[in-house]
């Protein structure tokens, strides 16, 4: 059995969400898409350190970094101090974000707007493990499928491979796990298949 059930992205209410993932105003993995924001207006929206990573990231590609969260309570003091230090503009009164054909508008709770060129959600992810925990299989404490190097979970003949992993969420990763899992169970298969011929009796 191979298991490739991924994650779903935490999203906050926007107005036509796959619309404007699908035009680049809204964006989920600075990995994948960072180098398109070379000199960009950039807004990262999630909470404390996890919010401080992906604007740090983004840095290496553009100056223009600005981090947003809801409620002051979002950004500790040491998380404000590290973004100062990188000149990391930090907001926390967000209120709402109105995606559009050429950027994204962020509405703050005392009614100031600010436009953006593209905006990164930093607010983590729902491993759907599910399935592989209903039959017994390990889990880490962020929910993703344990693997040994073969990417077989606890339970032998099930494998794993994707972003139902931990690993960097990229197609490519994901790919290289399947040839891994799939060579593995192709050379268990072979090896069982032996193994029942030498047992079955001569005629």
């Amino acid at each position: 059995m191979f298991l490739a059930t991924g994650i779903t992205d935490t999203t906050p209410v926007i107005p036509r969400l796959r619309e404007a993932i699908a035009a680049g105003v809204i964006r989920l993995c600075p990995v994948c898409d960072g180098y398109e924001a070379i000199d960009q207006k950039i807004a990262v929206v999630g909470h404390d350190v996890r919010a401080l990573k992906e604007a740090i990231f983004l840095s290496r590609f553009t100056p223009l970094i600005t981090m947003l969260g809801s409620d002051a309570s979002d950004f500790s003091i040491s998380t404000r101090r590290a973004a100062s230090a990188r000149g990391i503009v930090v907001g926390d009164a967000l209120d709402t974000l109105c995606p559009a054909a050429d950027g994204c508008e962020a509405i703050l709770k005392d009614g100031t707007s600010y436009r953006f060129d593209a905006i990164y959600l930093a607010l983590g992810c729902k491993v759907r493990s599910q399935l592989a925990e209903a039959v017994g299989a390990r889990c880490c404490k962020d929910g993703y499928v344990t693997v040994d190097e073969h990417q077989q979970s606890s339970i032998h003949g099930m494998y794993a491979i994707g972003d139902v992993v931990k690993a960097l969420n990229q197609i490519a990763v994901a790919f290289g796990q399947a040839a891994i899992a799939a060579s593995h169970a192709h050379r268990e298969l072979e090896s069982a298949e032996r193994t029942g011929f030498a047992d079955q009796p001569s005629q």
